[in-house]
């Protein structure tokens, strides 16, 4: 479900050569979710969303005016704004009791305990971003982007981790980069290989499902510009 989408906005990021947006939009959301989770003592995934989404969002509108204002610096603004909601997170869990639990959650994600009620409750954001994405390409410019890539971005987050988040995204993208079409369709394809190699190997090893698709996503990316490349070669 996140690579159906995470794909083709990866396409996008590359394009734009903003790639550590993510992380820091990730990184921001996550700080939403976890001061939500830590303080309020009701909690929805509703809520979490709505919250995650509103700060992101704001973050996002902020990276887009410093696109247009001060391009030369957008990227060390961006990757500013990264590092310090990451130090956040880490002075919110410095006297947790679970802190590590809690952080390793953050950046690696737990896939395999999400519950299909959480799978739902997501999908909708999903497939509203799908169809937003290819039925009005024009969206895929200005504030429409930045709209759309936080909607995703926090819901993806919340499911997978920053790790898996930011690898489903870039290392797709950079499968397809050398590619004149169906990059969309590919970087899709890549992201569930990603997804396949991950499951498998950490049902069969029993290591971290998130790591392992970082993983996957890396080596899937280097076989396919592998294929690309004896394509070009000996065609």
């Amino acid at each position: 479900m996140i690579s159906l989408i995470n794909g083709p906005l990866g396409i996008e990021v590359l394009r734009r050569g903003i790639i550590f947006i993510d992380l820091a939009i990730a990184q921001v959301a996550s700080l939403c979710v976890l001061f939500i989770d830590l303080y309020a003592h009701e909690n929805s995934v509703f809520t979490r969303q709505a919250s995650a989404f509103g700060a992101a969002l704001l973050m996002a509108l902020f990276f887009r005016i410093i696109e247009k204002k001060l391009p030369n610096e957008r990227e060390p603004i961006i990757g500013a704004c990264f590092i310090l909601a990451a130090s956040a997170v880490l002075l919110a869990l410095a006297n947790h009791p679970h802190g590590g639990e809690k952080m390793q959650d953050v950046l690696a994600g737990q896939i395999l305990l999400v519950s299909w009620w959480e799978v739902l409750a997501f999908a909708p954001i999903f497939i509203v971003a799908q169809i937003a994405w290819f039925r009005w390409p024009a969206i895929r410019t200005g504030a429409g982007f930045y709209a759309i890539f936080s909607a995703v971005i926090t819901a993806s987050v919340q499911i997978a981790g920053i790790y898996v988040v930011f690898a489903s995204l870039i290392f797709p993208a950079l499968a397809v980069s050398t590619i004149k079409s169906k990059k969309a369709f590919f970087a899709i394809i890549c992201g569930w290989l990603s997804v396949i190699f991950g499951v498998i190997n950490s049902i069969w090893t029993d290591m971290p499902i998130g790591p392992l698709i970082v993983f996957g996503a890396a080596l899937t990316t280097l076989v396919f510009r592998g294929l690309i490349f004896v394509k070009i070669k000996y065609k």
